[in-house]
């Protein structure tokens, strides 16, 4: 079986939908009340529910939870986010499985430009950030102890529904939703990697099913592309008419200037 921790959020919804009519995967949230068939309910502050997951011996986990995105400079990454997380992982460690698959993120890499690989050294710079790679650490030596397969998804910039409304896409989507003439943005020269969140899934799911699929593995397009043309490409599919305001905000300083994933070792496992 494969459990989903977090199946509520962004890419918990996406693996849902991609999940469809398969039996071995069962799913846990903090949004509801009562438990279904495969959907039962977790909540990482809440201990008492961390006794719903009926682990096996050769189960699979896969972790998503994460509260709070993405307020990435914000204390609470590092005081409540990895220490919860911590805990669980000890937890449900103690109870046997054979496989935990954990969402990292791209930001693990700090201010690295260019084409990243998964051997890069980590050189977080946000707290949140910092919270993942630590996590990471600490299950890296966790799973070893315990022999149990570690994968860890550095995943790149997902877009797609169910996505925070504050992100790039759904506010673009909601602008030209509201008909608005412009859209205001940063100047929109930076260089990202910008994955559909049904790809993102996908690659959870695959990762999951194949035994030879460990260690740190980015979860990207591989395609690098200007935040003007990911927005322009939008536009365009959406046949609007909304025009991109840029240089309204400034380019982030937590990140580099262009930087996409090296996808080869996803190729690999799919």
């Amino acid at each position: 079986m494969i459990h989903i921790i977090g199946s509520s959020g962004f890419i918990g919804k996406e693996i849902m939908k991609e999940s469809k009519g398969r039996n071995d995967v069962i799913f846990y949230s903090s949004k509801i009340t009562i438990s279904t068939r495969n959907v039962f309910y977790f909540n990482l502050k809440d201990r008492k529910s961390w006794g719903n997951i009926k682990i096996k011996k050769n189960d699979k986990l896969i972790f998503l939870s994460w509260k709070n995105l993405p307020n990435f400079n914000k204390k609470f990454h590092l005081t409540e986010n990895l220490l919860d997380s911590i805990l669980f992982m000890e937890y449900i460690l103690s109870k046997g499985l054979s496989k935990i698959i954990v969402a990292g993120t791209c930001y693990e890499y700090g201010l690295q430009n260019g084409k990243l690989s998964e051997d890069y050294e980590a050189k977080p710079l946000n707290c949140y950030a910092y919270a993942k790679n630590c996590l990471r650490q600490i299950l890296e030596s966790l799973c070893k102890i315990e022999n149990v397969d570690l994968a860890w998804l550095r995943i790149f910039y997902p877009y797609g529904t169910n996505q925070n409304p504050d992100s790039l896409y759904p506010s673009l989507m909601n602008s030209i939703k509201m008909g608005d003439q412009f859209f205001p943005t940063s100047p929109g020269d930076q260089i990202r990697d910008f994955i559909a969140i049904k790809n993102v899934a996908k690659s959870f799911l695959v990762i999951a099913d194949n035994p030879d699929a460990k260690g740190i593995i980015n979860i990207g397009s591989g395609k690098p592309i200007s935040v003007r043309n990911f927005l322009e490409k939008i536009i365009i599919e959406k046949k609007s008419d909304i025009k991109l305001k840029l240089g309204v905000y400034k380019r982030r300083i937590d990140e580099p200037f262009a930087f996409w994933a090296n996808i080869k070792k996803l190729k690999d496992f799919s």
